[in-house]
């Protein structure tokens, strides 16, 4: 149950011994983002043009083009164009083979584009952290330091900045000062779904710890354990809670939630899985190289786990995965509705999507759509245990 290191930690943990210009670090970054992105079509461009399909290949091949990524693109796309079809999006778009085939039979090919297109397209998504300040008081401070933005259309908590997307928001002062909070929309949404978040809470996977810190802004009698696998990962949840709020109402645990047990019932939980992020790809685009079959096996089994647990230890669970796989989402709901171990609960939000068909499940749990909230893609089950003890 080990988390991945993204692709921005790493980018600091570099930079950082570095002393470059802010405009290099920019062209440094969008190099290295969009070589994740294009990943596996680099690799049949490169060994198109006489180089191996390693990393250095692949470097090698970027360097014979000046690392001119606009032209690398064009060749991309006319590559694509001719094989077409499927496999033609799978260049187009550097995915694998199997996401897209796998994607297609849920959807027609106009929409598997859109979708593989958003996944693709970086964003920088901030949300109102509502124990610093209000709405309003939010949005005047992004005014007042000339940053061009746009409102979500489905929450007024959720702002998405505009101009170069390479930059971090880390460093906008309505983030230094606990204002605003760096968060996808859809990860925003995914929250609001699953209300209330009344009296005691349950994240069982909670690093980095964002998603826990809005539901104690939002139910400010709420209190809440927040566990995680990793030793620091839990850390960030800690740092989390204490620079934007809601430290003083959670516990925070290093454990393991397929197996923790607890002397209380929760009234909900919420389990965020470790999963292969294939929703999540303009967040961390590594997620494309780190993919494979047998590791989305594993995954499925750890995310089944957790659910059993959570669903042991709590009255209510809110499932939720970043992937865009029926694997990690409704095969894995309908694994314990098979087993009789919780109920399906219907959730009216203009935002959400219909699940995949073809599955016990289809009808009664949802995704978050790419293409159509401009964030990541997710889905997400709200489930009645019948199977909680006390």
């Amino acid at each position: 149950m080990t988390r991945r290191v993204s692709f921005e930690r790493a980018f600091k943990v570099v930079a950082g011994k570095r002393r470059l210009a802010p405009s290099a670090l920019r062209r440094f970054f969008r190099v290295g983002y969009e070589t994740l992105i294009y990943y596996h079509s680099l690799r049949l461009l490169a060994r198109r043009e006489g180089f191996n399909q390693t990393p250095f290949g692949i470097a090698s091949y970027l360097a014979s083009r000046k690392f001119d990524f606009d032209a690398v693109r064009r060749e991309i796309e006319s590559y694509a164009d001719r094989l077409g079809g499927l496999e033609g999006l799978a260049v187009k778009y550097g995915y694998t083979p199997f996401i897209v085939h796998r994607l297609s039979e849920f959807m027609d090919e106009g929409e598997l584009e859109e979708v593989l297109g958003s996944l693709n397209t970086r964003k920088r998504w901030l949300r109102v952290n509502t124990l610093a300040a209000t709405v309003k008081e939010a949005v005047d401070c992004l005014v007042k330091h000339g940053l061009r933005f746009e409102a979500s259309k489905y929450t007024d908590l959720s702002y998405k900045i505009l101009g170069d997307v390479y930059s971090p928001v880390s460093s906008i002062e309505c983030v230094e000062k606990g204002i605003l909070v760096p968060q996808d929309v859809s990860s925003v949404l995914s929250v609001l779904a699953g209300r209330p978040y009344e009296r005691s809470v349950l994240d069982a996977c909670s690093a980095p710890g964002v998603k826990l810190q809005l539901v104690l802004s939002l139910y400010r009698d709420s209190t809440a354990v927040a566990v995680d696998y990793s030793p620091k990962r839990v850390k960030y949840v800690y740092r989390v809670l204490s620079k934007y709020g809601g430290l003083d109402r959670a516990v925070i645990i290093n454990g393991d939630s397929t197996i923790v047990d607890y002397y209380r019932v929760f009234e909900k939980a919420i389990v965020d899985a470790p999963c292969t992020g294939s929703g999540a790809v303009y967040s961390d685009p590594t997620v494309k190289v780190r993919f494979s079959p047998a590791k989305l096996k594993s995954l499925t089994k750890i995310q089944t786990r957790l659910l059993r647990r959570a669903l042991a230890n709590s009255r209510s669970v809110l499932y939720i995965t970043c992937s865009v796989l029926p694997e990690e989402g409704e095969a894995v709901v309908d694994e314990v509705l098979r087993e009789g171990l919780a109920e399906p609960v219907r959730i009216s939000e203009k935002f959400l999507s219909k699940a995949y068909k073809g599955f016990k499940s289809s009808d009664y749990t949802y995704r978050i759509m790419p293409n159509v909230v401009d964030g990541q893609g997710m889905y997400l089950a709200l489930l009645d245990s019948r199977v909680f003890s006390g």
